[in-house]
């Protein structure tokens, strides 16, 4: 199995219904991120049975449906409307943190996934290399977080903490530890 970019089309606009579909997403084995920045898209991309997947979301959300099983933008999207929507949707802050592990396997990787799905207000959580996740979101609580993460794995450290703000199209990076 390969790489790849799914898209799935749901109503993610309770934070509830939202939360229980990224947990239900970061239970499949081979997820390296999650995405829901557009209003109504579940990016998920990594190596995972899609349909499968979509069965279980399923099971959440009726209205469930993969509309990008390749990852490619495709004819149901606006011609820059998304850029657009994603601007004027997107939290004006974000919020960037990446923790690191000794150890992230299958079994750390789903009680991670509980804890950050928590938190309301986060947008993305993506596995990066070295046993590190970079979690995405408007304001949310970093200490609480860190907290709760210690309680599954002692050694996990805050390694990058940083905002970005949204200025006339800009990003500016304030660095903070």
């Amino acid at each position: 199995m390969q790489e790849e970019t799914v898209e799935f089309k749901m109503d993610v606009s309770d934070e509830s219904i939202k939360r229980e579909a990224m947990k239900i997403v970061w239970m499949f084995s081979g997820v390296t991120l999650v995405d829901i920045k557009e209003k109504g898209i579940l990016k998920v991309k990594g190596k995972f049975d899609k349909i499968d997947m979509g069965s279980k979301l399923h099971e959440k959300d009726k209205s469930v449906d993969i509309i990008n099983p390749n990852g490619n933008r495709g004819q149901y999207r606006i011609p820059g409307y998304t850029t657009v929507y994603n601007y004027l949707t997107t939290p004006k802050i974000q919020e960037i943190v990446v923790f690191k592990f000794n150890v992230l396997d299958e079994k750390i990787k789903r009680d991670v996934m509980e804890v950050i799905w928590e938190f309301s207000g986060i947008t993305s959580v993506e596995l990066k290399r070295d046993h590190q996740l970079e979690v995405k979101g408007g304001e949310f609580n970093k200490v609480a977080m860190s907290t709760k993460l210690k309680r599954i794995d002692e050694s996990v450290s805050l390694i990058i903490n940083y905002t970005r703000t949204k200025k006339l199209g800009f990003s500016l990076y304030d660095l903070y530890r």
